[in-house]
């Protein structure tokens, strides 16, 4: 009998332990971000949530706010048309959860069938102790928990890139029609998610396809279904030049690059910073953030590509090896020559992930790009851990109380990663909580900012808005002195409100 089912592993062989281990991964990642009571806390969650809100509504914008500069929010058009800059695949993916009354319904979801996958693809190279292993390493880590309980892309991305790892496993050994196709969905749906992330995976993938069909001279026998599944990702594809055309007018104008030439000319990948001056004029709140990411950008031009990479990297581990896993860096270099081919594949794809984001600038500890990367390093690392073990008969003895150790580790991450979002939360949860308290609905919020928000408040929103804003019993708006009138005047069925953020107080605006 292998290592992998001795006795005690044996159960994890069953074919439900997937699904109980799916409904675990909901339930802590449930448990974590319900200290933020489902209210998005950065810039991109309130972007996110306003697209999913339009698709939820079946329209793929709105109309531009009655007067565009009182509704300006990070990463989201309010001219022509009021609309995020994001690709259309996570929201549409979460519209579902804002259709029927609960946002966090699909992101819950997508979690949950993240961590399924996770056991079932260690399980299926590896066997079940190991897959129970990399299962816990993955839930637990610092950089899982703290962006998987969000409403960022890279909850639906991760779970593209490993359905294409399991269809891949599948057409490899059924050379079946079905799993290319569904190979060619993940990666196309992660296309019109996260194009980037999408050309990381691809790249390796259809190097293992081709060498794999040419070696085993089966190409004339495949070709077909290659060639569906081919079809099959460019016409999800098409969801991009149709998010164009029905939210910019023009199949060939990105809302990306629209928001791009208006907010954010030095935003693209590449080595150089665009010297082109935005289009608009934003308050000082976003100029800030705005100066910020344009100081990223300028470091990235600066710093050699190799520097910028080893950074990254550097944080990856960090937000990986966190606190008591620090110890099992150990097991996870151990674990590098146990892993095979499929686990070189994945471990090969993350770092090739790391590498191409090495043209787009963002600040190292921003880990959320690398969140797909995370399985492989967990699943190395159980390798490792089993490698160990598998050393003397009393580390397999012991093999059932390390589990159950680590197990409440990871119940103890889980319970510090709560208070994490707890506290990263409290100003915009205690705002939208204290907006729908208003006692005259519906209204306008003006939000006049503190004059110094610090480095990192200001990457938190106040001003955020639904992504129908008929509908909405509240709008928030910036605070624009003397200027307030025209949008007072402009709706008269609103009562007006002003919030303070440095007293936290709010007060009617008489007419």
């Amino acid at each position: 009998m292998s290592v992998g089912r001795t006795m005690p592993t044996l159960w994890l062989a069953d074919r439900r332990v997937p699904a109980i281990v799916g409904v675990l991964t909901a339930l802590a990642v449930w448990w974590v971000w319900a200290a933020t009571a489902g209210v998005p806390v950065m810039h991109d969650e309130w972007a996110y949530w306003l697209q999913a809100g339009q698709y939820a509504h079946g329209a793929w914008s709105q109309p531009a706010p009655v007067i565009p500069e009182f509704f300006e929010q990070m990463y989201v058009l309010v001219t022509p048309v009021f609309a995020a800059k994001y690709p259309p695949g996570h929201a549409i993916v979460i519209a579902l959860g804002f259709m029927l009354g609960w946002p966090m319904l699909m992101p819950l979801v997508l979690s949950g069938l993240t961590g399924a996958l996770v056991f079932a693809l260690a399980r299926r190279v590896r066997g079940g102790g190991v897959a129970l292993a990399t299962w816990l390493f993955w839930l637990g880590t610092f950089g899982n928990l703290r962006w998987r309980a969000s409403y960022f892309s890279e909850v639906t991305s991760s779970l593209c890139w490993l359905v294409a790892w399991w269809a891949l496993l599948e057409w490899r050994a059924s050379r079946r029609r079905g799993p290319m196709v569904v190979l060619a969905l993940s990666i196309g749906w992660c296309a019109v998610t996260r194009p980037y992330t999408a050309v990381a995976l691809a790249i390796p993938i259809a190097g293992v396809v081709m060498v794999d069909l040419v070696r085993r001279g089966t190409w004339r026998g495949t070709w077909r279904n290659v060639a569906i599944g081919i079809a099959t990702g460019t016409m999800v594809l098409m969801f991009l030049p149709l998010w164009s055309w029905r939210t910019t007018g023009n199949w060939r104008e990105t809302p990306l690059a629209s928001y791009t030439r208006q907010y954010l000319p030095f935003d693209v990948p590449g080595f150089r910073v665009d010297p082109a001056p935005p289009e608009r004029v934003v308050p000082a709140e976003m100029e800030q953030v705005r100066a910020f990411l344009r100081g990223v950008k300028e470091q990235q031009v600066r710093e050699p590509l190799v520097r910028t990479i080893a950074w990254r990297t550097l944080f990856v581990a960090l937000h990986t090896f966190d606190s008591w896993r620090l110890s099992l860096l150990v097991c996870f270099l151990i674990g590098l020559a146990a892993i095979g081919a499929p686990g070189w594949l994945a471990l090969g794809t993350g770092l090739l992930l790391i590498v191409s984001y090495g043209a787009q600038a963002h600040s190292p500890d921003w880990t959320l790009y690398y969140l797909e990367a995370l399985p492989a390093l967990a699943y190395a690392t159980a390798c490792g851990a089993r490698r160990v073990l598998a050393l003397t008969s009393t580390g397999l003895r012991v093999a059932p109380f390390a589990a159950v150790l680590v197990a409440g580790l990871v119940v103890r991450d889980i319970g510090n990663a709560r208070q994490l979002m707890g506290r990263l939360s409290v100003v915009p949860r205690t705002f939208v909580a204290s907006v729908a308290a208003l006692p005259k609905r519906p209204n306008v919020v003006f939000v006049r900012y503190a004059p110094y928000r610090g480095a990192g408040a200001m990457h938190i929103s106040l001003v955020a808005n639904g992504g129908v804003l008929d509908a909405s019993p509240s709008w928030i708006v910036h605070d624009r002195g003397n200027d307030n009138r025209r949008l007072i005047l402009a709706t008269p069925n609103r009562t007006a409100y002003l919030y303070d953020e440095s007293t936290r107080t709010f007060s009617e605006i008489a007419r």
